[in-house]
């Protein structure tokens, strides 16, 4: 029986917070979201980085750049001829070399020569190289390489800037390059090149090491992970804690609402019960009467058949005398006789149509849904329970012809027993209790009205409710109408109360005629 009442338990708690391994599946999305978080923060990490080296490469870019359109605005500057600044051979300018008046030798450095030492000197400092290139060079170092001619040529079709990250060797590099536009001031040195102003002459390089980017992402990589692998672990465990805590308190929950189920049940038992008793009580009272007139009858039966055999006996002992058969008065005992026989069969007679009656109320052999005469089961009804009203109301039939209603008599029977039972409680004094059936095209009714107290609208808002009872402490438990109301809409159909003050109650109970879904 434990056994039982554990799985009824358990059947009311969703599998999903029963059985354990389906709480795999939103610990596994959470992994799964933690793992995409990972990777998306990473990849935002890498192009933020990226972007970030892209930009320091564009403003060397762009530093350079200003660098040579200042010297190019100024046709050049000069420097003292030194080891690093030796006259720039490619340079065919009729100025290109001047002696001060103090004797001191000076060179032009132009655009393209100060980028060149710009370029070495922070390739020396800082590992950052700067590189001036085209695909028509004036010097042949300047010649690009395999990725700037690459890019050289992506210019001229309209791109703006370009960069990758390269390996050399073993070390990868980020590259970027842009285009350098032909200016007025360049074709003083390039016009011999036939380049116009506007036309991309050639483009500035920038190289620098990639391996301090990857190892600021790598060190962020590695934190990133240590954060979101403790944190999912420790929000998997949280999650798992609160699940065994929700398991626990919904097994609670449910054996509770077990509880309340049964302690529901045994209440409408026992209203059951007691409507069983006032219907024992009423039954036995129909019964006394006719088995105590007939158990009467058998008594005087009893008295004759002895006298008849003490006459018999005598005559076959020759014992008997005319006085004895004039005692015996056969006329008398022959009408008497048939006059008992005759009361006695009419009062079994009666016994048994109540019986009759008490089973077509309780329909014991049909306990589920099938055709049923409602009419037949309101009559038997009111001929069960017409000890308990005859002495309160005078029931009025007002029968209409209905069609076979699906359901389950024995059920709608105790509707109409507790409705006729609330009806003659609500009568202080004689009164009058009216039962209508009909019908109508999708509906079967049957109604009880009574000339009783009545009901304020307060009260209607509770009839149905389990419980609610307008009689005194001891006088009813307040189920009849509440096992009423949940019959009635287990068959699909409702029922609903009219009452006024002091002018008597109507409930209306209306079924669905063509309702043939099963009901329990």
């Amino acid at each position: 029986m434990e056994a039982l009442h554990n799985h009824q338990i358990h059947s009311t708690v969703p599998r999903y917070i029963r059985q354990r391994r389906w709480w795999l599946l939103p610990l596994l999305l959470w992994l799964g979201g933690s793992f995409l978080y990972f990777h998306l923060h990473l990849l935002t990490l890498r192009e933020q980085t990226m972007a970030i080296a892209i930009e320091g490469a564009r403003n060397m870019f762009r530093m350079v750049e200003l660098t040579r359109n200042w010297n190019s605005s100024h046709g050049g500057v000069y420097v003292p001829v030194a080891a690093n600044a030796q006259p720039n051979p490619y340079l065919e300018h009729p100025r290109r070399d001047i002696t001060t008046t103090d004797g001191m030798a000076l060179t032009m450095i132009n655009p393209a020569y100060m980028t060149r030492l710009i370029g070495e000197m922070s390739e020396s400092e800082s590992g950052t190289v700067f590189r001036l290139t085209s695909l028509k060079p004036i010097r042949p170092a300047n010649r690009p390489d395999d990725w700037e001619a690459m890019q050289l040529r992506r210019f001229e079709t309209g791109v703006t800037e370009s960069w990758s990250v390269e390996n050399k060797g073993e070390l990868p590099q980020l590259r970027y390059m842009a285009p350098l536009l032909v200016k007025e001031s360049c074709l003083a040195c390039h016009g011999n090149q036939g380049y116009r102003v506007g036309d991309i002459r050639g483009g500035i390089s920038v190289t620098q090491a990639y391996a301090p980017i990857e190892a600021a992402v790598l060190k962020h990589r590695t934190e990133l992970l240590a954060t979101t692998a403790g944190t999912c672990l420790l929000v998997a465990l949280l999650a798992w804690r609160l699940l065994e805590v929700l398991r626990r308190r919904w097994f609670e929950l449910a054996a509770k609402i077990e509880e309340v189920d049964a302690t529901h049940r045994q209440l409408l038992q026992s209203e059951k019960l007691a409507g069983i008793g006032q219907l024992a009580a009423g039954v036995a009272h129909e019964i006394n009467n006719p088995v105590g007139f007939v158990n009467s009858n058998l008594g005087t039966l009893g008295n004759y058949s002895q006298q008849m055999i003490t006459l018999l006996e005598k005559c076959r002992a020759g014992q008997a005398s005319e006085s004895d058969f004039a005692a015996a008065d056969f006329d008398y005992l022959r009408r008497d006789l048939l006059e008992l026989l005759n009361e006695s069969r009419e009062g079994l007679g009666r016994v048994k149509r109540i019986v009759a009656d008490l089973k077509d109320f309780s329909r014991v052999d049909h306990a589920e849904a099938q055709e049923f005469d409602v009419n037949a089961g309101i009559e038997s009804t009111l001929n069960v329970l017409s000890n308990e009203l005859k002495y309160k109301a005078t029931v009025i039939r007002e029968f209409g012809e209905l069609p076979p209603l699906h359901c389950i008599g024995a059920q709608l029977n105790q509707v109409a027993m507790n409705l006729l039972l609330n009806a003659a409680h609500a009568i202080a004094e004689h009164g009058t209790i009216t039962v209508r059936t009909g019908h109508d095209a999708t509906h079967v009714w049957f109604e009880v009205a009574d000339t009783g107290c009545g009901m304020t609208p307060e009260i209607m808002q509770h009839i149905f409710e389990p419980f609610y009872t307008t009689r005194p402490v001891g006088k009813g438990t307040g189920l009849g109408l509440a096992l009423s109301y949940d019959i009635v809409h287990k068959h699909g159909g409702e029922i609903r109360v009219s009452s006024q003050p002091g002018e008597g109650s109507c409930f209306r109970v209306s079924l669905p005629r063509t309702d043939t879904a099963s009901v329990s």
